[in-house]
């Protein structure tokens, strides 16, 4: 025999995983959990197929699950360390015969001597060199005996939720099986464990591809023949194998068991020597979960006095309990469970009842980490980004701030420096003051500032558009969008300081705006000092945005009806009533543009209903609501990708055409959006920001240093950007700030 034994490993994806509700269901089932450790189930298992060890050797491994589910399975199987073969996509579940059927039929034309390892992806082994050796003993066996190999794993209690397989005589560890038993009982289950002769059957076996295909063709003919043809038919892109729906859907729906199992012609079965739980109820992922001095295993942000032997788990909000022992709590942001842990299997009953209620769950999937706790909210903001971006994101030798970092905190350098950069760091750590950090705000400020007058301001007047890296100026440029952002950076200047340089310095930037870029015949601004042959929505968005600064920090209404100027723009031109959505571009006469394809931003949409609320609250305009609720709904339905609940970067007006990419930053605009529409009453996702929050720090804000960020993923949730872009931190800053206020404000409460 060969030293090395080679296994293609097939991981089943199918299962709905009732028991662990509300975490797990039909829209995220508990595979794609991180229930044990920062990982999937489903990454662990191909982790644990992924082992070193002499005896095995794994090849890339068949994935089987539903189409429905096909960016989660990819993103898990190609950001793991180990290699998938293929994909292979279910159309709708006809249970396990067809599942397994469909991933071997290639391989009984192509390879039909291969060893296949069947698992499924949701338990827990968290020995992997025990479970190494006991495939490694199968394998053996299998290869002298011929026929199916099954794991056995010897139980430790009376189950009445499993499955057992009943063992000839022998001295093991491998035996021949005399009979496949349902799940019994209790009685009956306490013989089975008081004999000795039953093992747990927890569906890991392998076989030889012909050797299955004889049982299937002799068995199930008619499971065979449609799985194959669901895979002739099928539509291969890349690894993905979408199965032939019409040719699947004819396979008769039927468990491996009962299809091949109980009545194969030769079947044996291995004494597992390892710890093993199917992690089926919340008991059990107790049992499973590293715990406190008091038996606790605590997720989230948990409080506890007087608790004991818990189970306690919470991604939406604090969780305090005292004085009780037993318990599973699970809060989620659209349920919250409480159960005996000795009782915990009634959650299935309870799924059946919410299944007839309507109850509609949760969108889009999370992330499967738990939501950052305030804590840890105030100590990245204050203690890891702040102080990067006041160091190592500002640029001393030649003033302002870099326009980049790279990942590690290094300054990148694309070639230019936008002044509207050194206008957004000027915001943050202006408001960072306001809040009391203790960092070198006042001398960060001084720095941004002189260089902001000293070399920002054109000879005829208004803010230049770029530097060049070494501080000289690349484009002389007035954009408009570039005057907005300085205006809205020096009110926070003010109102952090009281320098009478900031208000001058606002005086003459709205004198400027005023005498150059006002259209007085079309209303609003032109884009730039220099004539373009369209106009664009989002300076005027930003010019709501500074004007609603300066009448916070001086309450003087002519800047409130600046901003009900700039209010009236998106009722009359820039809301589209048809399709609910804001447009980017128009004509010089504000007439949409013709020469552009349609796209709309969804992060935008959010920044509008920010603004829009605070406007309405500023003004007593309550007329606007109506405008944030239909943007709302439109960014809500087709904005976010399904794969990571990320805020697409872009897409088409009727929600078609979704871009693959996703910022951060649109991201921090829905937290905001959310946060706001709740606070207000605003019909719509009152989870929202539950989702963003977990969103952006458990996607975005992962870099190796700390206070930096990925700053775009595709639509898997891989990094596709090189550097960290100074200009995200004004959307981050601001968005945390109004969680932490929003916060407070409901503790307030």
């Amino acid at each position: 025999m060969a030293d090395n034994i080679a296994l293609t490993p097939i991981i089943l994806c199918g299962g709905a995983g009732s028991r662990l509700w509300p975490m797990s269901r039909e829209s995220k089932p508990k595979q794609f959990h991180r229930f044990i450790n920062d990982k999937t189930l489903l990454v662990n298992t191909l982790e644990r197929v992924a082992y070193k060890g002499k005896g095995l050797d794994y090849l890339p491994a068949r994935i089987v699950g539903g189409i429905a589910f096909e960016e989660q399975l990819v993103e898990q199987g190609e950001t793991g360390t180990t290699a998938v073969e293929r994909y292979v996509l279910e159309p709708m579940i006809r249970d396990t015969a067809a599942a397994i059927a469909a991933s071997v039929a290639d391989l009984a034309e192509n390879d039909p001597g291969r060893i296949v390892l069947v698992l499924p992806s949701d338990h827990e082994i968290p020995d992997a060199a025990a479970f190494h050796r006991v495939l490694r003993t199968a394998a053996e066996a299998l290869a002298e005996r011929g026929g199916i190999m099954t794991i056995g794993i010897a139980p430790t209690r009376p189950e009445t939720q499993y499955g057992y397989i009943e063992r000839g005589d022998g001295d093991g560890p491998v035996y021949d099986v005399l009979r496949f038993r349902e799940k019994p009982d209790l009685g009956t289950a306490k013989q089975f464990v008081q004999s000795g002769r039953y093992f747990w059957n927890g569906g890991i076996f392998m076989f030889q591809v012909a050797d299955m295909a004889a049982e299937l063709e002799r068995q199930q003919p008619e499971v065979w023949k449609q799985a194959r043809l669901a895979v002739e038919r099928a539509d291969v892109v890349g690894k993905c194998v979408r199965l032939d729906p019409e040719a699947f859907a004819a396979a008769p729906k039927i468990s491996i068991d009962y299809a091949v199992m109980e009545n194969a012609s030769r079947i044996g079965v291995t004494e597992a020597s390892f710890d093993w739980s199917d992690l089926g109820s919340w008991t059990q992922l107790h049992e499973a979960s590293r715990k406190d001095e008091h038996g606790n295993a605590r997720f989230g942000d948990v409080l506890t006095i007087d608790v004991k032997n818990s189970y306690l788990r919470s991604e939406d909000r604090l969780l305090a309990v005292a004085g009780l022992d037993d318990l599973v709590v699970v809060s989620q942001p659209d349920a919250l469970l409480i159960t005996h842990r000795d009782r915990s299997y009634m959650v299935k009953n309870l799924v059946e009842k919410v299944k007839k209620m309507d109850w509609p769950p949760l969108a889009v999937a999370h992330s499967g980490r738990p939501v950052p706790s305030l804590d840890y909210i105030r100590s990245w903001l204050f203690e890891s980004a702040l102080p990067l971006w006041s160091t190592a994101g500002v640029d001393l030798i030649n003033g302002g701030v870099h326009e980049a970092l790279h990942h590690d905190g290094t300054p990148a350098d694309p070639g230019f420096k936008r002044l509207r950069v050194l206008a957004r760091q000027i915001y943050c750590f202006s408001h960072a003051k306001m809040l009391g950090w203790n960092g070198n705000s006042d001398n960060v400020l001084h720095h941004l500032f002189n260089t902001l007058t000293g070399t920002g301001w054109h000879a005829e007047n208004g803010w230049i558009h770029t530097f060049n890296t070494d501080g000289s100026v690349q484009d002389d440029r007035r954009d408009t969008y570039d005057q907005f952002f300085v205006l809205f950076a020096l009110a926070w200047l003010w109102r952090a300081t009281k320098w009478p340089e900031a208000k001058e310095w606002a005086e003459r930037t709205v004198a400027y705006i005023d005498g150059n870029l006002a259209d007085t015949e079309n209303g609003g601004f032109f884009e730039a000092s220099q004539g373009t042959d369209y106009r664009r929505a989002n300076p005027h968005m930003h010019a709501l945005e500074a004007f609603l600064a300066w009448y916070e920090a001086t309450g003087e209404k002519t800047y409130l009806q600046r901003a009900e100027k700039m209010v009236d723009l998106f009722r009359d031109h820039f809301f589209d009533p048809e399709t609910w959505s804001v447009t980017e571009y128009f004509a010089p006469d504000w007439s949409p543009a013709t020469d552009r394809e349609a796209q709309i931003e969804p992060g935008h949409h959010y920044e509008w209903i920010w603004l829009l609320l605070r406007y309405a609250k500023m003004s007593g305009d309550t007329q606007v609501r109506d405008y944030c609720r239909k943007l709302y709904a439109t960014s809500h339905a087709f904005g976010h990708a399904r794969g990571t609940d990320a805020v697409c970067d872009r897409m088409s007006p009727d929600g078609s055409n979704m871009s693959g990419t996703s910022r951060l930053w649109p991201q921090t605009e829905a937290l905001k959006a959310g946060l706001r529409a709740r606070a207000d009453g605003l019909p719509g996702d009152e989870t929202l920001f539950i989702r963003m929050l977990d969103v952006i720090f458990n996607r975005y804000l992962v870099t190796p240093v700390k206070g930096g960020w990925f700053d775009q993923l595709d639509a898997r949730g891989r990094v596709i950007s090189a550097d960290m872009p100074t200009s995200t931190f004004y959307h981050v800053f601001c968005a945390l700030v109004e969680y932490l206020d929003f916060q407070e404000r409901e503790a307030g409460a």
